[in-house]
């Protein structure tokens, strides 16, 4: 008996020894306690009784490596258990910034913001025209502020759970949301506009990307181009999913979810245009049951850093006033009757060579060619005469000359000479010309009177001083 017990002293002390050699070291934050399983106890049970959540419950399992089935654990064996665990404050980078953009460290006053700068809870941004900044969450979580929006952290940490636990209230204007979460279940997010409660959701992709916007009129809208979202307002929910919208009215419910329109064909100029001026015309074909649309132009691909934007455009086209000279990317979305973002349409590349804009449509001038003569009733030309037309544009140069005789329709001058009617007679001509900027000129218009035979020059007076 004696040495039975030798024995088995001898293989329990390199058991213990090996046990303390591989026994996970908490991590950092973490309080560990000791526990006895009970019956019916569960690795998951065990973890919502100290931490809130089963979510955890891995945790619990990693710190137990004696544990071969987690669904099956031994009445009365000890187990080390997480029975606290201390999180380190979360925070949002201001990221990409453009033109004027505030933030306001609380309880501090507004001031400019800088790229790096980091935002806490309570803390807030505003943009201004044409002025954009993406907040970069440290879970991955991006938050792209368009121009005039106005956006507090009303809470940003993370719970016990080891999820982030965000509340982030738009006052004014739009936010995207954009969250690829790195477990399905790790985003619990809240998006607070207009009296309603916005809770996306990634999809199957893990991807959620929703933006939320407070119109004027008050109440809020909703699109959800990746994931869904759950938006509660006036103790009503509706579930809005990828490639639906819903409004919701100031006070009022949240309408049903709605399709959302698809992108805009975008037309010119071009993709990978070099254009010489600052301001070309921008033009798209919107898709059926559009009622506006809203044009943007960024300066990277990601469309993160805001250039020009224009909204509740009624036609196709739009002409900025002036953009910088460098490689852009614009894009157009399409807008429901219902105030309802459709999908903007893929970013094109547009290279702008010079930062002049093209602010004045062409010159044009009618000169009158041989035997012809300008006289103060129009113009006075033989039959066979010719007319010169002189076009001029500083900019972007001249595109295409019109021409019309007797108000017939305007067909394309080839050349620089215009030959004059054949029959004599008082006839009237029209000259317009139009540069690449897409800017036309008013028209010249004359009369030209063609007799048979070649005017006589016009007569010279001679002024005081000078001789015949």
């Amino acid at each position: 008996m004696k040495r039975m017990t030798m024995v088995a002293l001898f293989f329990l002390i390199p058991a213990t020894a090996v046990m303390a050699q591989t026994t996970p070291a908490p991590r950092p934050g973490d309080t560990i306690g000791s526990y006895v399983v009970r019956p019916g106890d569960t690795l998951e049970d065990i973890t919502v009784r100290y931490l809130g959540t089963p979510s955890l419950w891995k945790e619990n399992w990693r710190l137990n490596p004696q544990i071969k089935n987690p669904h099956l654990l031994r009445i009365g064996e000890r187990l080390r258990i997480i029975v606290s665990r201390k999180l380190p404050p979360r925070s949002a980078e201001i990221r990409d910034l453009s033109h004027r953009v505030d933030e306001k460290p609380h309880p501090n006053p507004w001031t400019r913001a800088r790229a790096g700068d980091l935002l806490k809870e309570k803390d807030g941004v505003r943009t201004f025209r044409n002025a954009s900044a993406l907040l970069a969450f440290d879970d991955g979580t991006n938050l792209d502020l368009t121009e005039n929006s106005l956006v507090f952290l009303r809470a940003i940490r993370k719970t016990l759970t080891g999820q982030a636990r965000d509340t982030i209230e738009v006052v004014d204007g739009q936010a995207d949301l954009k969250a690829h979460p790195r477990r399905a279940d790790s985003l619990d997010l809240q998006v607070l506009v207009g009296g309603a409660t916005v809770t996306p959701q990634p999809g199957r992709a893990g991807t959620a990307y929703s933006r939320a916007r407070k119109p004027a009129s008050g109440g809020a809208e909703l699109m959800v181009y990746g994931g869904k979202a759950d938006v509660a307002a006036s103790g009503a929910k509706v579930e809005v999913p990828a490639g639906m919208g819903t409004a919701v009215p100031k006070g009022k419910p949240p309408l049903p979810p709605e399709k959302l329109l698809p992108a805009p064909k975008l037309l010119t100029p071009p993709p990978n245009a070099r254009v010489a001026w600052s301001n070309p015309v921008l033009t798209w074909r919107a898709p059926t049951g559009a009622a506006s649309a809203t044009v943007e132009v960024f300066s990277d691909r990601a469309c993160t850093v805001l250039i020009d934007r224009a909204t509740g455009l009624d036609a196709a086209s739009y002409r900025p006033h002036q953009l910088p000279a460098g490689t852009l990317y614009w894009r157009v979305t399409a807008v429901s009757t219902h105030g309802l973002d459709g999908y903007p349409s893929r970013p094109r590349r547009l290279i702008i060579t010079h930062a002049e804009p093209d602010l004045e449509p062409p010159v044009v001038v009618i000169v009158p060619g041989a035997h012809a003569v300008a006289v103060p009733a129009g113009i006075l030309a033989g039959s066979g005469a010719k007319l010169g037309i002189a076009t001029h544009d500083d900019v972007s140069g001249v595109a295409s000359v019109m021409i019309r005789w007797d108000g017939a329709a305007w067909h394309k001058l080839h050349g620089r000479t215009v030959p004059v009617p054949a029959s004599p007679g008082t006839h009237s001509f029209d000259v317009r010309a139009a540069d690449h900027a897409g800017r036309s000129s008013a028209g010249w218009h004359a009369t030209v009177t063609v007799q048979p035979q070649p005017p006589s020059p016009p007569e010279v007076v001679p002024q005081e001083g000078q001789q015949p």
